[in-house]
């Protein structure tokens, strides 16, 4: 920002120096963190951070190339730059790098899609979707490098699940110029509502704005070329509106800005001022928006404070604001738990690890029924997920949890829960019956199925469950049950293994056998969880198996528990490209291989806060 001095002030006066201001930029009136806790990238994967209360994360698309016809038939290993709309009853989804188009019509079930490249010819894009006034439904790729050469706009009609107009069409030339192949114009369509709405698209600067980094027109852009002094491209702009209408863009690289106006125009728009207090990574991309609730949502990586570690993009948290303005609730993670990167680093892909690139829907790109909070990202740039965050985010429950899934309606939404749900180990409620359950299943060589309960944080509590096992090889994989503290730290550590059919935990550094259970029969667990005395009792069927039991790792409260059909990994840092500078040159052996189904049901579970551990 240009500073001015004292002597040239003086010749300004009241308005003058108003106006000069707001067309410099306020600092103070710039979006801010104040939430006093960052994430630790260093230490484990969700940052050692609260979480976000039922959280729903389900993978959408999953790289396969040695087994394509399990996934989506694309043989890529590199997924990123993905959008999300909601249009015609369905959720879109559309990302670059082995291309899709998916949709869903809840959100949570993703069906694979169709490549994109038979939808729209492009390279990767900030922008795929625009719902016009008129209901007409686009997608819109760059036929163009990402440095502002010659292109073009691309945007094609999508008229339903496998349907699209009849051709792609050109909607803007790059101010380079066009390529020497180029795309019919828009105009030359004969469908006067598919012109109505591409007019209606180049009208609106907003969702223009998306595009400056592809063309680069120093003329139709609000922020373009020029607007600061050495930078040309503003990178995945997204915005929203504060109560009076103002607008907030915000951009990679911590650029923000606040209109002074209600329209994203030159006249009302200053130059974007660099807002480094989030601590966000700054090429992991952020989202901005106003949640149904009437608070807003500001997410992105949070790896550590300010200034540090830039190689890391996890976590992908969250924080909330009254005013859009002042960020003051501490961070709460949205996707912390992330797979080893499967594939090597292509020349040129820069396959960074963690849950990023996050993006949302944009205002006008439609609104979901319900109040909830929706989010897409790729995890390790190899998958594409969907987060759905319940609104308002929070990030503790106060009533102690009695769940027999009995109100919930089968199917992969699980009120109260947070999931991790990947294609190949999914997690649903489902039906037997007149009875309902949670059920974890796991295909995926390097991946599991995971929930989470938050309960009322607790120095003393009272944990139980029923959990039935329905396998019994040595090809199986173990359920790992954890409880844990507000950072994560393991106070119990239980395991139903299906190789030897037994039940172990772990009493302090010790792993111990308690019990052997039976396949295909519902089994009751119980623990008592004390924090002041450091140590827990274990029941299973009633019978006790572990008394005064030492925790695995010091908590001082509990407040959540986890199931996962796989072992730990929350600080396993292997397989994690670019933070030392190198990337992976190799693939994991047979990570496309599905692998025998493991099957695990969770039922009447009740978490509650105890006044003593023996009552």
């Amino acid at each position: 920002m240009t500073k001015m001095t004292s002597r040239k002030r003086q010749f300004l006066g009241p308005c003058a120096c108003m106006l000069l201001l707001a067309k410099m930029g306020c600092a103070g009136s710039l979006p801010t963190y104040t939430g006093g806790i960052y994430g630790d990238a260093l230490s484990a994967h969700d940052g050692k951070l609260r979480w976000a209360v039922g959280v729903q994360n389900v993978q959408v698309s999953r790289s396969a190339p040695e087994n394509p016809e399990a996934t989506d038939g694309s043989r890529t290993i590199y997924r990123h730059h993905q959008m999300l709309a909601s249009w015609g009853g369905r959720f879109w989804s559309f990302h670059s790098g082995g291309v899709q188009l998916c949709w869903s019509t809840n959100g949570l079930d993703w069906h694979p899609g169709v490549d994109s490249s038979d939808v729209i010819r492009g390279g990767a894009s900030r922008m795929a979707f625009y719902v016009a006034p008129n209901g007409r439904f686009l997608v819109s790729q760059a036929n163009a490098g990402r440095s502002g050469g010659p292109g073009e706009r691309l945007v094609r009609e999508i008229l339903g699940p496998k349907s699209c107009g009849p051709e792609t069409y050109n909607v803007k030339t790059n101010f380079a110029g066009p390529l020497p192949r180029t795309s019919p114009y828009y105009l030359s369509s004969t469908d006067p509502g598919f012109r109505a709405a591409c007019e209606a698209l180049l009208a609106d600067p907003l969702f223009c704005q998306q595009w400056q980094e592809e063309d680069q027109d120093p003329n139709f852009y609000t922020i373009s070329a020029g607007t600061l002094p050495g930078v040309r491209e503003w990178k995945a702009f997204n915005w929203y509106r504060l109560a009076d209408n103002r607008i907030v863009g915000a951009w990679k690289k911590h650029y923000m800005v606040v209109s002074t106006g209600t329209r994203w125009t030159r006249d009302s728009v200053p130059a974007p001022v660099e807002v480094t207090s989030f601590g966000f990574n700054p090429s992991a991309k952020v989202w901005g928006t106003r949640t149904e609730d009437g608070r807003y949502a500001f997410a992105g990586c949070t790896p550590g404070k300010p200034g540090g570690d830039l190689h890391r993009r996890w976590p992908l948290a969250v924080t909330t604001s009254r005013d859009g303005l002042t960020f003051d609730t501490p961070y709460l993670v949205v996707a912390g738990d992330m797979p080893p990167q499967r594939y090597e680093n292509a020349a040129g892909d820069d396959k960074n690890s963690g849950p990023q690139y996050v993006r949302g829907i944009c205002p006008g790109n439609g609104d979901p029924p319900g109040t909830d909070l929706w989010l897409t990202y790729s995890m390790n740039k190899e998958d594409i997920w969907v987060a759905c965050v319940p609104t308002p985010i929070q990030s503790q429950v106060t009533d102690d949890v009695r769940d027999d899934f009995q109100s919930h309606a089968p199917g992969r939404f699980i009120q109260g829960w947070n999931t991790y749900s990947p294609q190949w180990a999914p997690v649903a409620i489902v039906a037997e019956g007149t009875n309902r359950f949670l059920r974890l299943e796991d295909r995926d060589a390097c991946d599991y199925a995971s929930v989470m309960r938050v309960f009322p944080a607790s120095s003393l509590a009272r944990l139980a469950f029923q959990v039935r096992v329905h396998q019994s090889d040595s090809a199986g994989v173990p359920l790992e049950i954890d409880v844990v503290s507000g950072d994560g730290s393991r106070a119990v550590a239980i395991s139903l293994n299906p190789a030897d059919g037994r039940i172990t935990a772990w009493n302090g550094e010790t792993r111990q056998n308690v019990q052997p259970y039976s396949i295909t029969k519902w089994v009751s667990v119980e623990m008592a969880v004390d924090c002041s005395a450091q140590q827990y009792d274990l029941k299973v069927d009633g019978k006790l198996g572990l008394s005064d039991a030492a925790f695995l790792e010091r908590a001082s409260r509990v407040e959540r528990i986890v199931f996962r059909t796989g072992v730990f990994r929350l600080r396993d840092f292997r397989r994690r490209p670019h933070v030392d500078g190198t990337w992976l040159t190799d693939r994991i052996p047979n990570a496309d291989v599905l692998q025998p189904t493991s099957r695990f049901d969770l039922d009447n579970v009740t978490l509650e806060s105890q006044a003593s551990r023996k009552q």
